[in-house]
């Protein structure tokens, strides 16, 4: 047993260094893009779909309550909340119609399998002239071809599936940190 524990463990932590190797370019190109749209008075519009829903509402969280340091809240909202029992495969998008404004940003948690709310909501962001960042999972082709070039990309595939949601969390606390630091310096 002790064994099973100690290689579950090795594995997380091998799995977090290659996460660091492989995103770090893109985790600073999207702190970026999140720290210009805040100061200039955009919205963050997160979601994500299954086992992503609660990683989406925990980034809004982070970002509307502060990370690890006390802070003005930021306008970010979750589409899962505003949704609320609207979960068909346009519910998302009816309310980026709604509310979304160009130069706004969408953040997309994915599990996997290229979900049809997901593109739609995707497909609705673009013609909404929103600013993208798809945290992508195994076969989300179809959602990584729906985004623009000058959107961003963190993909999880190399991770395996059991380890997607801990991939997931040590990104939204990278983006957390580095979007405080950008906004308020150094802690």
């Amino acid at each position: 047993m002790d064994q099973l524990v100690f290689q579950h463990l090795q594995n997380h932590i091998e799995n977090t260094m290659s996460m660091g190797e492989n995103c770090a370019n893109n985790l600073a190109a999207a702190s970026d893009l999140f720290t210009q749209a805040l100061l200039s008075g955009q919205t963050i519009y997160s979601c994500g779909y299954g086992e992503t829903s609660p990683l989406s509402q925990l980034f809004v969280h982070y970002l509307t309550h502060g990370f690890q340091i006390e802070r003005p809240g930021f306008p970010a909202l979750d589409l899962d909340n505003l949704a609320n029992s609207n979960k068909d495969e346009n519910g998302f998008a009816k309310l980026l119609h709604i509310h979304a404004k160009v130069g706004d940003i969408l953040v997309v948690f994915s599990s996997g399998d290229s979900s049809s709310l997901l593109k739609n909501t995707i497909d609705a962001a673009v013609e909404k002239g929103l600013q993208l960042l798809l945290i992508s999972a195994t076969d989300d082709l179809i959602l990584s071809q729906a985004i623009g070039p000058q959107d961003i990309e963190i993909s999880c595939t190399d991770y395996g599936k059991q380890s997607v949601s801990a991939i997931n969390f040590l990104i939204i606390q990278c983006l957390c940190t580095l979007i405080d630091n950008k906004i308020f310096g150094e802690n």
